[in-house]
């Protein structure tokens, strides 16, 4: 099923062909924020938020699935906190059932609508909380790895024209929110998740059999064994997203069942020196490298 929907994603994909790119910068997305973002010593993105009149750095999470604040900030800032009707599964299996109203949450300049911010444990190392799918899908998001930019978009976000010459790919977004495309790794194809909030891309055992990676390949090297899962290291030799191609990826190999849902998460590593928007209203992804690299 995933490959059956890789193959029609690709072909979709390769249909919208860069000869329109004069009709689609005649589109005049309205930008309805725009942030300079920091980029931790993982290469991870944050950018500037207000809550409840505090100003904050939240982590940008395409990968997560709901707006969180850490539980001692909130606490420590006496934010108003209550008890969900839905509760979340966190990382770690931890559950998600304190949040505040999100009454007064605003993203650079953008106040964003009514969305509950939930309460996590996770220490969050050089973040306040994370920026989620649930509010992101609002809009449509450009990032700058390089400059340093991210802009917000209302609904219907097409290339400007200094972005001639990007690749434009068709995205499938599940139920989570998370933008799914079919890449290539070697050649062969597999479904890439986007997610900023991982610092690294990964694939699971069973992705890696396609690409005929098994253990006790030549290359396959343990990084670390966690018990319930391991993770391994492979010289891969390409990532083609679209067209644009990254050579020798790091891509690490992990035990089956550690990342649900798609064959492969794509982590900010690979798009350090990328810039890319995640059209979510159209559903298309942008991608090119920043202007030098």
């Amino acid at each position: 099923m995933i490959r059956t929907r890789a193959i029609a994603l690709l072909a979709a994909g390769l249909a919208f062909s860069l000869a329109s790119a004069n009709a689609r910068a005649e589109c005049a997305p309205a930008q309805l924020a725009a942030v300079k973002i920091g980029i931790l010593p993982d290469g991870r993105i944050t950018l500037p938020v207000t809550v409840e009149g505090h100003a904050l750095s939240f982590l940008l999470d395409t990968g997560g699935v709901s707006t969180t604040i850490k539980w001692d900030l909130a606490k420590e800032m006496g934010l108003p906190l209550q008890q969900t009707t839905r509760k979340l599964s966190g990382v770690g299996g931890s559950m998600l059932n304190f949040a505040l109203a999100g009454e007064n949450f605003s993203v650079g300049a953008l106040k964003v609508e009514n969305k509950p911010i939930y309460v996590e444990s996770r220490p969050l190392p050089f973040a306040d909380g994370t920026l989620g799918p649930d509010i992101l899908y609002d809009y449509d998001i450009a990032i700058d790895m390089v400059e340093g930019r991210l802009n917000l978009f209302a609904p219907g976000y097409c290339a400007p024209p200094e972005w001639s010459g990007s690749a434009v790919l068709a995205i499938d977004v599940d139920r989570n929110r998370h933008a799914r495309f079919p890449v290539k790794i070697d050649g062969a194809t597999v479904v890439a998740a986007l997610d900023t909030g991982s610092a690294i891309s990964v694939i699971g055992m069973r992705t890696a059999a396609r690409l005929g990676v098994y253990p006790g390949s030549p290359g396959l090297e343990l990084l670390r064994d966690a018990g319930r899962y391991r993770i391994y290291a492979y010289p891969f030799q390409s990532l083609d997203i679209g067209g644009v191609t990254v050579k020798t990826p790091h891509i690490v190999i992990a035990s089956e069942g550690f990342i649900p849902g798609s064959d492969m998460v794509l982590g900010i590593d690979v798009l350090s020196q990328m810039r890319f928007a995640i059209a979510y209203g159209s559903r298309r992804l942008y991608i090119r490298r920043s202007q030098g690299n």
